[in-house]
């Protein structure tokens, strides 16, 4: 069977580029090598047939009336122009009458065999030099419907206006659908029957006030809605959906000023605009029983960023929060959600964080800055994971950074994501400031992303070697876990084991500070490399960095410290 797929992928190559590779759409096979083949039953013939993109198939079913069977034959479910390249007009139009007669016979043939596909894909390009296109896409999107497709991703791109046809409109059995229409697809205004459906997604469609009413109205069991860069909405309004779960809005540049959204049932909200809000309502009163609220913002004012803490408070149901704003001018945030279990926040401004959530267990926060008051009230919070974006490190951010963490109570396992161009840490910078390192912060893993600077370089083994200093003079974990696999990963390893085995020289380290460095503080270290079958392998620093150039990419190393 193998040969025979090898047979076929041969003759699929030589058919589209020709014996000398140039592409060519009419050049014959072999004929032994198509009979060989052809003498294979119908089912090995489907099974290699599926290893070959839905072009392949295309071409192999005008060969000949006995490809043309066995290709129609083949169940197909996802029928796609991607990754098509032709210029000339005449190829353009040849293509698509080859391609909608492949999809028209596919569907006819596997509703004669009984051998429907309960999933219908149709991503195509309707720019068309043939008037008559649109109308053999609605005779496709028919016949799909008569033959009891319930599931359909329709993806149309380059089109002038396409409205979809009544035979979809009206389709009973529906229960899926997802539309991609490049901004010049419509639904139309009168009535819309899919007494079955349970998801819709629009993304690129043209939708009015209207359009959605109707939507709603014929939709009684749906239960997922997505509104994603749909245009001509300025108003959202969802009510009377008794089995409606969850609602993603994605306005893009679209002009939405307001959402009013009165659904019980309501579980899931997660909303999306890259515009900067200056008026806008939102209304949620009715979905006391919401669970995930998703809200991400390129920018809003002080005054829009008030109108959503307002609605964080409404829902006292809520376990999963995730608050992402580039560029705000709101500077202070308070969330108080007695059931909140999961929280991101991503913020640039903000400077006065106020969390009171006793059932909070996982914490996501990324900062350009640190907060100059932040807490954590009443809170069982026992990881979290710290993304700093900041350019570059200094002296004084560190010791922020220490501030910071000194503010969450006992935490016990803290990710911590470093986003940096360069590092400079000088502890003679803080004599002022001895503060002892934090002891609660049991297990710490660090993953550092060095960026490229201004003049076009990297970071160097200096910027790693001071981050190292920076952390354990901030804290002084049990463990420290890190990750093998990139150059600058491989390196930071490398830095730390070399830190390490100066260990015997530690009083000569710091004599010019009377703040003592770390190793001063450093009793023993072990370091085990943790293997896939949940065994740990001993290293000592010397043999770690002998196994490092050998070590794959994702292998965990512990460092275990005993201070």
């Amino acid at each position: 069977m193998e040969e025979s797929k090898q047979r076929i992928q041969f003759v699929y190559r030589r058919k589209r580029f020709g014996r000398d590779g140039a592409a060519d759409m009419d050049t014959g096979i072999g004929v032994d090598a198509s009979d060989r083949i052809s003498r294979l039953p119908d089912h090995v013939l489907h099974y290699i047939l599926s290893y070959l993109p839905i072009g392949a198939v295309v071409r192999f079913s005008v060969l000949s009336k006995t490809w043309h069977r066995i290709s129609t034959s083949f169940p197909v479910s996802d029928f796609s122009e991607d990754g098509l390249r032709l210029s000339k007009r005449r190829e353009i139009q040849d293509w698509k009458n080859k391609f909608i007669n492949f999809v028209q016979d596919s569907l006819l043939a596997q509703h004669h065999h009984n051998t429907r596909s309960r999933k219908f894909r149709l991503s195509m390009d309707l720019d068309s030099y043939d008037p008559q296109l649109t109308s053999r896409a609605d005779h496709l999107l028919e016949l799909a419907a008569k033959c009891g497709v319930s599931e359909f991703d329709l993806n149309f791109q380059n089109i002038s206006h396409y409205f979809l046809p009544q035979a979809l409109l009206s389709a009973e059995e529906i229960t899926i659908l997802r539309l991609n229409g490049d901004y010049k697809l419509s639904l139309p205004h009168h009535a819309i029957n899919w007494p079955s459906l349970r998801v819709l997604s629009l993304m690129n469609v043209c939708v009015d006030e209207a359009i959605l009413q109707n939507l709603i109205s014929g939709c009684p069991l749906i239960e997922k809605l997505a509104l994603v860069y749909c245009y001509g909405v300025k108003s959202i309004r969802i009510s009377g959906c008794i089995k409606l779960k969850e609602v993603e809005v994605n306005e893009g540049d679209s002009v939405l000023e307001r959402i009013e959204i009165h659904v019980p049932s309501l579980q899931t909200f997660c909303y999306t605009t890259g515009l900067v809000k200056s008026c806008f309502h939102i209304d949620m009163t009715g979905c006391r029983n919401l669970e995930v609220l998703k809200l991400k913002f390129y920018s809003i004012t002080e005054e829009i960023g008030k109108v959503f803490q307002d609605l964080i408070a409404q829902f006292p149901a809520l376990t999963v929060l995730a608050l992402n704003c580039y560029t705000t001018s709101v500077i202070r945030i308070k969330i108080s959600n007695p059931q909140l279990e999961k929280l991101q926040l991503w913020s640039s401004a903000l400077s006065k964080v106020t969390i009171t959530s006793p059932s909070l267990h996982s914490f996501k926060h990324f900062i350009h800055g640190f907060p100059s008051a932040f807490s954590l009230d009443h809170s069982s919070l026992q990881k979290a994971t710290i993304s700093v974006h900041k350019g570059a490190l200094y002296s004084y951010d560190f010791l922020q950074l220490r501030e910071y963490l000194g503010n969450y109570n006992q935490i016990k396992r803290l990710t911590l994501r470093i986003n940096f161009v360069g590092v400079r840490f000088i502890p003679e910078i803080l004599n002022n400031n001895s503060i002892p390192a934090l002891p609660d912060i049991k297990h710490l893993k660090i993953k550092i992303f060095p960026c490229t600077s201004a003049s076009g370089s990297l970071a160097s083994l200096r910027d790693y070697r001071d981050i190292v200093d920076g952390l354990l003079w901030v804290c002084h974990p049990e463990t420290v876990l890190l990750v093998s696999g990139w150059n600058y990963e491989n390196e930071f390893i490398q830095i730390l084991c070399e830190k390490l085995m100066q260990g015997g020289e530690k009083q000569h380290c710091c004599t010019s500070s009377h703040i003592k460095c770390w190793r001063h503080d450093l009793k023993d270290i072990q370091i085990e490399h943790l293997q896939q079958n949940a065994e740990a392998k001993a290293f000592t620093c010397g043999t770690l960095l002998e196994s490092l150039p050998n070590l794959g990419r994702g292998e965990k190393i512990r460092f275990i410290f005993n201070w």
